[in-house]
């Protein structure tokens, strides 16, 4: 009888955490889960410039609201300190867009992203879709949000 409760208990710890994974793996994605400090790099290439790279980090709030800063690569010349600013939509299946400000710079511009969040939020991938570039990014959440 011992053994048959246990196995019992043993089949309920596994179906019980089955469903834990199942809903885990459903989770759609909000403004509220993308929210946090992220790190992130960009490669590809700044037409009419030539290679173009950069690494930074932001901050983006639960009204997807982002604030940050960046170190810029463009054809060999280097510009420090890049403010950025802009707002970030996400839709429930993990896909988004980000409208981008960038100032304090010799290079001022607005860039538009098309981007997907993975891994429960902690990671995204994005691709400029401005005429000219061919660039993509990596970013990886720091420390989730506390707005």
């Amino acid at each position: 009888m011992k053994r048959a409760i246990t196995g019992l208990s043993i089949l309920g710890m596994f179906l019980a955490l089955g469903l834990a994974t199942s809903v885990r793996a459903d989770e759609q994605c909000t403004l509220r889960s993308i929210s946090g400090d992220w790190g992130y790099e960009v490669t590809g290439v700044r037409n009419p410039y030539g290679p173009a790279a950069s690494v930074g980090s932001f901050h983006l709030d639960q009204d997807g609201n982002l604030a940050g800063t960046q170190t810029l690569s463009i054809n060999g010349t280097i510009v420090q300190g890049e403010v950025l600013t802009g707002t970030t939509t996400v839709n429930s299946d993990c896909t988004g867009a980000m409208v981008i400000v960038v100032s304090n710079t010799p290079f001022p511009r607005i860039s538009t992203l098309n981007v997907i969040f993975t891994d429960n939020s902690r990671h995204a991938y994005s691709i400029f879709t401005n005429a000219g570039t061919v660039l993509t990014t990596h970013a990886e959440k720091i420390h989730q949000g506390n707005d």
